[in-house]
């Protein structure tokens, strides 16, 4: 399999692992406890759908093989490194896929002739 569909196929998971999570948050705010909801907590979350959306947009960049994606992969495969421990081997793997750059998606032929037009 090629490397950046590797690289589309573990960012669109972190984008839909990211969606669960504050779906999940947004429902237990809602429980009625009797206290309020901290305001922090929907800072938390606002971060959260950012860091989702951004996987989502590295993976479809990915999938067309852009160079953004491959620069976003790599800014967010080292902030993963610091996530111990599985945030770290998705941060190694990623790295490991984007170490070089992608193939175009349509090769240039290097040994095509041209011939000038009379």
């Amino acid at each position: 399999m090629e490397r950046h569909i590797k690289v589309a196929r573990a960012h669109r998971a972190l984008s839909w692992f990211y969606g669960v999570l504050v779906i999940g948050l947004v429902i237990v705010m809602f429980i009625p406890t009797g206290k309020p909801v901290p305001a922090a907590l929907w800072g938390f979350v606002g971060v959260l759908v950012l860091i989702g959306f951004a996987h989502h947009a590295i993976a479809r960049g990915a999938r067309e093989r852009t160079p953004g994606a491959r620069v976003g992969s790599i800014l967010i495969s080292i902030l993963l490194l610091c996530a111990f421990p599985l945030g770290t081997l998705i941060g190694l793997y990623l790295l490991f896929n984007t170490a070089s750059p992608w193939e175009p998606m349509f090769p240039v032929r290097r040994d095509a002739k041209v011939e000038p037009q009379l």
